[in-house]
């Protein structure tokens, strides 16, 4: 077994961790966009997905580069946004906007990673 630097993920053991982390947040998002694309409720959780999958991206890019996939994040945000007019006028009107311009920030930074 080697050991290759002092970071959490410098040998041989740890180094594809990463990897198993950015394949959950993958999955939950599928799942949870599955669920966005007939449901009529208010409530989402794929922003939360996609807010982790976004933070595991910036601190391991070349494996969000290599696992991402950009037409499926270009599918999640259509899909996202379909559920919003779909669902928005449930959504309070104090928090409706701003869940949608984080639905929208979120959407513009995944689509920096990517193949």
């Amino acid at each position: 077994m080697k050991i290759f630097s002092t970071a959490p993920e410098g040998n041989e053991m740890a180094e594809l961790e990463n990897a198993r982390y950015l394949n959950l947040a993958l999955k939950q998002i599928e799942e949870n966009i599955e669920w966005l694309k007939t449901t009529n409720k208010p409530v989402q959780a794929v922003l939360t997905h996609i807010d982790i999958l976004v933070m595991l991206a910036k601190r391991f890019t070349i494996d969000a580069n290599l696992l991402i996939k950009k037409e499926k994040v270009q599918e999640w945000k259509k899909t996202f946004n379909e559920w919003f007019e779909r669902c928005g006028s449930k959504i309070p009107v104090k928090y409706r906007e701003g869940i949608k311009a984080n639905g929208d920030e979120l959407f513009k930074e995944l689509e920096q990673y990517g193949h």
